[in-house]
């Protein structure tokens, strides 16, 4: 039996995948590093994502020349283009490797729970 995917999407000219393990591939253009491989190397077959040691994926999102990916504890990675800010991480360097979006800490309500 092969791989399974649980969850796919489609970018600008790139696609990605997430596998039942929770890994992630991509395939397509790559000319900004969209693909998460660490190259910049177009390919015509799915790639795993370089994805930081530990991680699982739970969904993945594509835009124009950017990639994103939801991980099982709630954080999110972004790699590809930046030209924008796109990739949330307060720079605007491109990344062939998925990197921490900067998100806001997590709020407590008056009852010291998180919301």
């Amino acid at each position: 039996m092969g791989t399974i995917v649980t969850a796919i999407a489609g970018g600008g000219s790139h696609s990605l995948a997430v596998t039942s393990a929770g890994n992630a591939r991509a395939w397509g253009n790559n000319f900004v590093g969209q693909l998460g491989d660490g190259s910049n190397i177009n390919r015509d077959a799915s790639v795993h994502v370089r994805l930081p040691p530990g991680t699982t994926v739970t969904a993945v999102a594509g835009g124009l020349t950017h990639s994103l990916a939801l991980t099982s504890v709630g954080t999110v990675l972004s790699w590809g283009s930046n030209n924008w800010g796109q990739l949330g991480d307060g720079t605007a360097r491109d990344r062939n490797t998925p990197g921490s979006v900067s998100l806001p800490p997590r709020r407590h309500d008056h009852r010291g729970h998180r919301r």
